[in-house]
């Protein structure tokens, strides 16, 4: 009798365990402790739980990684486009102190052209500012515009 007492005992120990109860890494669990976590499952459950979690924190780093791939991809254009931009001033800044050089140079010092030098330094110093694409872009136009009224002048100068 006091075998199956014993062994009962034995049992409704195993039943009161639950998964949590149930840490494999554990320092000192009973050997009831130990025998009710593997007949009720709880080291199972226990070692499910821990690779649903891994699982998970492998899909969290899945999608963190290709996050940081996006990021870089957009980090990389961005710089490309920075890169044509400031391409673009320099070409803008280079054409149009070749221009302003060439006016001053000119041999009719006229005031039409006086005032065409004062446009284009007011243009540089504008140039100088610009930090977007659309500024660039306004700059280009207006050292195209300003081009186009020197050489208008000087054809008639030539006349």
């Amino acid at each position: 009798m006091r075998k199956y007492a014993l062994l009962a005992s034995l049992l409704l120990a195993g039943c009161a365990t639950s998964p949590q109860d149930c840490d494999l890494h554990a320092e000192d669990p009973s050997f009831i402790t130990k025998l009710s976590c593997t007949t009720s499952g709880g080291y199972r459950q226990k070692v499910d739980e821990q690779e649903r979690k891994v699982q998970q924190s492998q899909r969290d780093n899945k999608i963190a990684q290709q996050d940081l791939a996006d990021t870089r991809t957009r980090a990389q254009a961005t710089d490309a486009k920075l890169a044509d931009e400031q391409s673009r001033l320099a070409a803008a800044k280079s054409d149009l102190a070749q221009t302003l050089k060439k006016l001053q140079s000119g041999k009719v010092n006229s005031k039409q052209r006086q005032q065409e030098i004062k446009q284009l330094q007011a243009l540089q110093q504008q140039s100088s500012q610009a930090t977007s694409a659309s500024e660039i872009a306004a700059v280009e136009q207006k050292i195209a515009q300003a081009k186009k009224r020197i050489a208008a002048l000087e054809q008639a100068n030539a006349l």
